[in-house]
């Protein structure tokens, strides 16, 4: 069965709706989801089209007006415990600018388009198909680029990212370089701070090799009079001119960026986004898929990205691919998930991850909930093992 995604467009005209409309079906094709799987609803389709129990998302564009419209059908979409997302041009005026319903819930400013990222993704997670969790790592030369690395550290936690920065991220008594790799692993996207002098370390020379192995997104940073190396070249770049920093200095330790530089750097995080935790789900399915097929065992990948694995004797088990470090939320949205397509009863269900990274500790708890959950988890690494005993 095919789950329909829904999203609700509500509220006053916005010169915005085209550029979000195509930025989000951008971002499906990203992440691998059909574009049909999204159904468009507005006043003129929803009572024919509105699917009461599907993933919805509601948006209401508000503005100056003496009546709001598509009150009676908000109320419906509210009343089904859907998330609905109140968007204004300025957050200062919320309560002028949207109807008294939606005054309890938090609003997202759209004055410009480098605000539209930040929504889409935002709409993609209401919809479950993009981690709640928005994890960024910046890597960086502290000799060459503390000041910016701070300073992009606190714009991104405004910007709700969950960031990991080195001297602010690792706790007294923790092992250093251990804590490192396994915050590297479950990030989304590393924001890498392309200074002339990055490479020289081989630290920031690691991080970028693991990052790449594990094709996780890197958003290039390039200092001005600067060329990226050779093994930056599949990473998206960002080249800064000496005017995008106070004052026109870049080439001492505690320099900054200039406050009009920031937004599209956050911007263009968020469309990373989409496209690594895409490209590495990818690499999940197709190391999975074809240990299947080597071993002949029947295993089939579903609209929904999970693969469905079937025995000789016609049971089956639920494969989840899962990027990271899998967290207790992770077990409980997979049996949402689950539960939401409405499978037959499988043999067993199971979060599919990369192992490589994860510190021995975690790794030992995850073995722990293994022996009490209902869902449980295989190791990429160990795939090939889990399809012999689940076959034999």
């Amino acid at each position: 069965m095919k789950t329909k995604y829904q999203i609700v467009i509500l509220g006053l005209t916005n010169p915005f709706l085209t550029k979000i409309k195509d930025t989000l079906n951008l971002r499906l094709s990203e992440l691998g989801v059909s574009l049909d799987s999204l159904i468009q609803i507005d006043q003129d389709n929803f009572k024919s089209v509105y699917i009461g129990n599907a993933p919805t998302v509601g948006l209401y564009f508000g503005g100056k007006a003496t009546d709001f419209p598509h009150l009676d059908i908000l109320d419906i979409v509210i009343s089904g415990s859907n998330i609905v997302l109140p968007i204004v041009s300025d957050l200062e005026d919320f309560q002028k600018l949207i109807p008294p319903s939606l005054f309890p819930i938090n609003g997202v400013e759209l004055k410009d388009e480098n605000k539209i990222e930040p929504l889409v993704s935002r709409i993609l997670e209401v919809l479950g198909l993009l981690r709640l969790s928005r994890r960024l790592f910046i890597s960086y030369r502290r000799n060459e680029s503390t000041g910016v690395a701070i300073q992009l550290f606190e714009k991104f936690e405004k910007a709700g990212f969950d960031v990991f920065l080195d001297t602010h991220s690792i706790k007294e008594g923790d092992v250093f370089q251990d804590e490192l790799w396994h915050r590297l692993v479950d990030t989304d996207v590393v924001v890498l701070l392309n200074t002339k002098g990055f490479l020289e370390s081989k630290w920031t020379e690691e991080e970028l090799a693991r990052a790449s192995a594990m094709s996780i997104g890197i958003l290039l940073i390039v200092w001005p009079n600067h060329t990226p190396e050779r093994n930056t070249e599949l990473s998206i770049p960002i080249k800064l001119n000496a005017t995008d920093f106070e004052n026109s200095k870049y080439d001492f330790k505690n320099c900054q960026l200039n406050e009009e530089v920031i937004p599209g750097i956050i911007s263009s995080a968020e469309s990373l986004r989409a496209r690594s935790l895409g490209a590495r789900q990818d690499n999940l399915v197709t190391e999975f898929m074809n240990s299947a097929k080597n071993q002949s065992v029947a295993a089939h990948l579903q609209p929904d990205k999970f693969i469905n694995v079937i025995h000789r004797d016609g049971t089956e088990a639920i494969i989840i691919p899962t990027i990271g470090v899998p967290h207790a939320f992770t077990y409980n949205q997979s049996e949402e998930l689950i539960k939401s397509i409405k499978l037959h009863k499988p043999k067993g269900i199971f979060l599919l991850y990369n192992h490589m990274y994860i510190r021995e500790k975690w790794l030992q708890h995850l073995s722990w909930l293994d022996e009490y959950l209902p869902v449980n988890t295989i190791k990429l690494g160990e795939r090939d093992n889990w399809l012999n005993k689940f076959q034999s």
